[in-house]
């Protein structure tokens, strides 16, 4: 059952995802997106946005395959998408938009959606990766974004996927965006030669979070866009996220297959009964 409940947070998209080796980072690329490698890219219509639409309800036990499920959206980082990234600072820069957040219907509970990780390694070592896993949080009828800077315990570690491994714990702040209602809210995110830097917009202060890197060799990898697992998120819950135009016609990897899921939980040995010999 534990395992069960668990895999209700995985993410599914309001939309139908294609079919060619993953799927589109974006929802809205009009007619379907193309494979990478046709010329026609670019030419559907809104190719002006590019906007991811999560959602979560209790309905997807009935629906949840065997396998992992689609819905995960992964931007892989080569060193072309990184160069249209950069901003005149000579950062690695990309704004987001908090277009609609509906996190349950029960405003008296807390409630979080986890969709975003932005994970980073270094270009000199291998099996070392850390990782900025962001959520909403909404507690007390106030709606805040959680950032966990964290040491994954492998490359390609996700809460995307059930595993016995768990990350190490390097930081936490939050920032609060005020009552429940979070509409068309500007944020950044932001990888400078020694730190990745979380940006929010509140009202008209920004409010800005810096987490730092080892050393200047580490480089972004993968951001995920998705519902991911470990949060208490209530049923009802939707997200609807804007992207930058450079991550239009961009395709996800498929997910790693899961690390092992759990043990169930074993009882401790009573001590009043004797052991068989």
């Amino acid at each position: 059952m534990k395992k069960m409940l668990g895999l209700l947070a995985i993410a599914v998209s309001l939309a139908v995802g294609p079919a060619w080796a993953g799927e589109e980072f974006c929802d809205d690329s009009g007619g379907g997106p193309d494979p990478p490698e046709t010329t026609e890219s670019g030419q559907d219509p809104g190719s002006g946005s590019c906007e991811v639409n999560l959602a979560y309800t209790l309905s997807m036990l009935d629906t949840l395959p065997s396998e992992i499920p689609r819905g995960i959206r992964d931007i892989g980082f080569s060193d072309t998408l990184l160069r249209r990234l950069r901003n005149p600072f000579n950062e690695v820069e990309i704004g987001w938009d908090i277009h609609e957040v509906t996190l349950g219907m029960d405003t008296s509970q807390p409630s979080e959606a986890r969709m975003i990780e932005w994970s980073f390694r270094p270009s000199d070592k291998y099996g070392v990766e850390r990782m900025l896993a962001i959520s909403l949080r909404r507690k007390e009828g106030e709606v805040s974004v959680m950032l966990d800077w964290l040491q994954s315990p492998a490359p390609d570690w996700s809460y995307a996927t059930p595993s016995r491994l768990e990350p190490v714990w390097l930081d936490h702040r939050s920032i609060v965006l005020g009552g429940a209602d979070v509409i068309n809210q500007s944020a950044y995110l932001k990888w400078v030669s020694d730190a990745v830097v979380v940006g929010v917009w509140t009202g008209e202060q920004l409010q800005e979070v810096r987490f730092p890197l080892p050393s200047a060799s580490w480089k972004p990898v993968r951001l995920r866009n998705s519902l991911l697992l470990g949060a208490p998120t209530q049923s009802g819950t939707q997200v609807s996220i804007g992207w930058p135009d450079a991550f239009r016609h961009l395709w996800s990897k498929p997910v790693p297959a899961p690390m092992g899921l759990p043990d169930e939980p074993v009882a401790p040995p009573d001590p009043t009964v004797p052991e068989l010999q």
